[in-house]
């Protein structure tokens, strides 16, 4: 009917490893599990002819916020920091009642669309190392032990491959808003070794310096986070 979609689909060495390839399905079921609008959408599962996995998902038109951050250089206009983090609140509260953890959030995987006469839409992307805290009969892909997500957002019991909550999600919620209202994150580094290094033991700048106007409650919030 002419409608236009997104078809993801996997390498043929990631497709050879049984593991990635059942990661790969639970994102398309962890994605139509929670079923919200600030969650991208996925339509069909399954894999082609030469053995690759694929989902098809909604064609998305925009950019991610890591990109209008790394164009902005500098923190984001107010207006559009409060629409982006009440958007990804929204989508982090239903994920979470579903028992799912993202474990990956992070300005990439924040799609930022434009709507003609609303405000910008937010859609969360790449479940694909999420994890399942309810539902046991779904198999858990990624063993104790394991560290998974990205090192400039990573929580502290996450880089420790400890067992995690929701409250992982808010940690890498707060890499983000102290991004996003400073303009730099709150730990600097060329390598992922230090950078996962100050997440376990160093305390990020305090807003108020980088920012002396910042209102008391805002910098409390970002600290808490």
């Amino acid at each position: 009917i002419g409608k236009r979609a997104a078809i993801k689909v996997m390498t043929p060495v990631l497709s050879a490893d049984a593991a990635q390839v059942a990661r790969f399905a639970l994102e398309a079921r962890a994605v139509n599990r929670i079923g919200h609008p600030n969650i991208v959408d996925v339509f069909s599962f399954g894999r082609l002819p030469d053995g690759r996995g694929y989902f098809v998902m909604e064609w998305l038109e925009g950019e991610t916020l890591y990109d209008r951050l790394w164009k902005q250089h500098g923190p984001l206009p107010m207006t559009d920091v409060l629409n982006i983090l009440e958007q990804i609140c929204d989508a982090l509260e239903a994920t979470h009642e579903k028992g799912i953890i993202h474990r990956d959030l992070k300005p990439a995987n924040v799609f930022l669309c434009p709507m003609r006469g609303q405000r910008e839409r937010v859609k969360l992307l790449d479940f694909g190392v999420a994890k399942l805290t309810q539902h046991e009969t779904w198999p858990r892909w990624t063993s104790a032990g394991c560290v998974v997500g990205t090192p400039e957002y990573i929580s502290p019991e996450q880089a420790r491959g400890r067992d995690v909550d929701g409250s992982t999600d808010l940690y890498a919620l707060g890499v983000i808003a102290y991004e996003m209202v400073l303009g730099r994150q709150p730990f600097l580094s060329d390598n992922a070794a230090d950078a996962i290094q100050m997440h376990l033991c160093a305390k990020p700048p305090r807003p108020s310096i980088l920012w002396k106007q910042i209102p008391p409650r805002l910098e409390s919030l970002l600290l808490r986070l």
